[in-house]
């Protein structure tokens, strides 16, 4: 369990226990200090108006006695989309939302599929908004299962910092300060045979990538599994990539325990050695520009995948919008695909 982990059991005599304020982030405290600016940002954060699906949007999850259950709601206008899972670093536990939100609330099916992409149950479920809380209550259709009722929160650790700029959450709440880092250059390596090997070595954010060979030609079952990066232990992030039915669909995650650092993958496009999809950013993010979506261009060589990301930073109503993200200069990495059986077991607790 990484120090930032929620318990996951209720204290003694309490079934599902009051939802406790939410704070700030406590990773934050040890790297930054919050100045004055941070202070006027949280007030304004505070003081904006929230719409009404911003009640449902984004991560919720189950605490206390009743096991873990994670859903991530994706809303534009009436339509929902989203992801559900339990341990959810456990690809075999990931189903796919399907609903719409209307007066009373959420209505959706949780769709679990085969690893062929065949369905292989379909829960029913409806969700409501009620004081800081989402209430779900549905039928599952695995075999001999009946009705379930999810008293959920939003996981009080918040968003995680980034650098560059305060993160903010929906519904309106306090801002998370950014973490700093120190500015770095790509440093002076002698041109020759290791020159690449040695610059990842010695400054690896700032080197230049080198693909390991020509890019794909793309295909479902070249993408389905998963694919690990960015970095190791528990803020490594892992993509996972299903067959559903006709399509693809997914979910990334880095930790794993905490709805706010998960989301959604959508709307993949195969253009012969191309990929394309969104990350399904809903409740957290640069303040005034949530939700968004991270658009995804990839390609993929010898079971590296390469990632560029173009935030939309679409308008809000009310809202100008905001410049066009510019991918950073050559993107990140994942590895893989591992196979979603292959994470049967793990665990984030």
């Amino acid at each position: 369990m990484s120090s930032l982990s929620r318990p996951r059991v209720a204290p003694a005599g309490v079934h599902v226990p009051a939802v406790p304020a939410v704070p700030a982030v406590a990773a934050v405290a040890a790297v930054v200090a919050v100045a004055a600016v941070g202070l006027l940002a949280v007030a304004v954060a505070a003081a904006a108006p929230a719409l009404p699906e911003d009640q449902y949007r984004g991560g919720w999850e189950t605490y206390g006695a009743q096991g873990m259950h994670i859903y991530e709601f994706s809303i534009r206008g009436s339509t929902v989309r989203g992801i559900y899972c339990t341990e959810c670093n456990d690809g075999t536990t990931l189903a796919f939302v399907d609903g719409t939100l209307g007066p009373n609330g959420l209505t959706f099916l949780v769709t679990h599929v085969r690893d062929d992409g065949s369905t292989d149950y379909v829960d029913h479920a409806t969700a409501k908004y009620r004081q800081g809380q989402m209430i779900v209550d549905g039928t599952s259709g695995a075999a001999g299962a009946a009705r379930f009722h999810y008293v959920m929160r939003k996981d009080p650790r918040g968003p995680a910092p980034l650098p560059g700029g305060a993160v903010g959450r929906l519904p309106p709440g306090p801002l998370v300060p950014p973490v700093h880092f120190p500015a770095s250059a790509p440093p002076d390596i002698p041109p020759g045979l290791w020159a690449h090997r040695i610059c990842q070595y010695l400054e690896p954010r700032t080197c230049p990538y080198v693909p390991p060979g020509p890019d794909e030609q793309l295909t479902p079952e070249k993408l389905v599994g998963v694919w690990v990066g960015f970095r190791d232990g528990p803020g490594k992030q892992m993509f996972f990539i299903r067959q559903v039915g006709d399509q693809l669909r997914g979910m990334a995650c880095g930790p794993c325990d905490n709805p706010y650092t998960m989301a959604a993958l959508g709307d993949f496009r195969i253009e012969g050695d191309t990929l394309r999809f969104n990350i399904l950013h809903e409740d957290w993010g640069r303040p005034g520009f949530i939700p968004f979506h991270n658009q995804i261009t990839a390609h993929v060589s010898d079971n590296e995948m390469r990632i560029i990301n173009v935030p939309d930073r679409g308008p809000r109503p009310g809202q100008a919008a905001a410049p066009r993200g510019r991918p950073a200069a050559g993107g990140n990495t994942l590895f893989g695909p591992i196979s979603i059986e292959a994470t049967r077991g793990n665990s984030t607790s």
